[in-house]
C-alpha cells in the first residue's frame, strides 16, 4: 500500500485581522520585527487539515503594529497517521499557503499609505527543524 499522500488547498481566509498606525515614530532605517507562528488540527475521519498562521509585525519602533491570522483549510486523498500528517501540516502546508499572507500583507500596508511590506521568505524545512530542537531541548 502507498503511503504517498497527497493534498489539496480546498480554502484559504483572513480570521482575524489588527491593525494600528503608531502615532509617534522615529528613525530612518528600520528593521522588520515579524514572529510567525503555525498551529494545525487534523480531522482524522473527514481527511481535513485545518492550519493557522499567525503573524505578528511590528514590535518597538515600527510605525504600524499588524497582527494577522490566516487559516487553510486542506483536504488529503486518505487518511493518514498523526505521524505521516505531522511533515504536511509544519512544512507543505504553511508553504502553500504563505504566500497569500505574504500578499495580505502587502495589501493593507499599502491601503494604509505605506510602501507595501513583502514579507521575506520563510524556510518552513529549517522552521520546523529549530522548533523540534526546541522541543527535545526542554
Amino acid at each position: 500500500m502507498s503511503r504517498v499522500i497527497k493534498f489539496r488547498l480546498e480554502n484559504s481566509r483572513i480570521r482575524s485581522l489588527n491593525f494600528r498606525i503608531k502615532d509617534k515614530v522615529t528613525g530612518d532605517e528600520i528593521t522588520v520585527p515579524i514572529d510567525i507562528s503555525l498551529n494545525h488540527k487534523y480531522d482524522y475521519k473527514k481527511k481535513r487539515l485545518d492550519l493557522l498562521i499567525s503573524a505578528s509585525i511590528g514590535e518597538g519602533e515600527f510605525p504600524f503594529l499588524l497582527e494577522i491570522e490566516y487559516e487553510g483549510r486542506f483536504v488529503l486523498n486518505k487518511r493518514a497517521s498523526k505521524k505521516d500528517v505531522e511533515p504536511i501540516a509544519k512544512i507543505n502546508c504553511p508553504a502553500i499557503l504563505f504566500p497569500f499572507l505574504r500578499e495580505c500583507v502587502a495589501d493593507i500596508t499599502r491601503r494604509a499609505g505605506f510602501n507595501p511590506l513583502i514579507l521575506p521568505p520563510i524556510n518552513f524545512v529549517e522552521l520546523a527543524k529549530q522548533k523540534e530542537l526546541k522541543g527535545k531541548n526542554k
